[in-house]
């Protein structure tokens, strides 16, 4: 539990992190963009065949944030990889959240469209 708790946390901080920096950019733009900052957290129960047990835990982490840039989607979960000025990201987050996922047996992906927001999709096996 306090693993997944890390996780969650993890990815949780980044989104509020995400969504407050758009707010930040869209204030200084004096946009005329009514924006929202939002964070939302969604699980779904997939039961597993009947009689057999087990079944599948998905949780969605969405924000309203700026959204990643393609050409860096497939480098979030290497260690040491930050977004993030000098000083203010370590570049371990994401990567040990992966790391902790994979470890309990589940898998983690992200989808993300730049200038819309992002969507980190955990799904973990439970066990009778």
């Amino acid at each position: 539990p306090q693993d997944m708790g890390r996780v969650l946390l993890n990815i949780i901080t980044n989104a509020f992190h995400a969504v407050h920096e758009n707010s930040l950019k869209v204030k200084s733009e004096k946009s005329q963009v009514d924006y929202s900052p939002t964070v939302s957290i969604n699980t779904q129960l997939s039961p597993s065949g009947e009689g057999i047990g087990g079944g599948t835990v998905l949780i969605s982490i969405s924000d309203n944030g700026p959204g990643i840039p393609d050409d860096i989607k497939d480098k979030i979960f290497q260690p040491f990889f930050t977004t993030k000025p000098t000083g203010q990201g370590t570049g371990l987050g994401l990567s040990m959240a992966y790391d902790i996922v994979k470890a309990h047996g589940g898998d983690i992906k992200v989808n993300s469209i730049q200038g819309e927001g992002t969507e980190f999709i955990i799904q973990l096996p439970i066990s009778d």
